[in-house]
């Protein structure tokens, strides 16, 4: 889990069928959907991670992938 600069996203794991899937939620969808406004970026992704997760896992199921195979959620994608 860690802030990457270049993407202003947070980014997490997620492990399917033995291969890793890189997760990313953006700063803009954490401060939108998920009370981050006056929280830094990962203390709001940690205490939210359990619906993150599962936005990610459901995005994963529907094939919703970013051109390099990553699942990126954004602030329209809602909590």
């Amino acid at each position: 889990m860690g802030w990457p600069d270049a993407y202003d996203c947070v980014s997490f794991p997620a492990a399917v069928d033995e291969r890793q899937i890189r997760c990313l939620i953006s700063w803009e969808a954490l401060q939108d959907n998920f009370g981050g406004n006056g929280v830094q970026p990962l203390d709001c992704f940690c205490l939210n991670r359990n619906r993150i997760e599962e936005k990610a896992e459901r995005f994963i199921a529907q094939g919703r992938f970013e051109a390099d195979g990553s699942i990126l959620i954004r602030s329209q994608d809602g909590a």
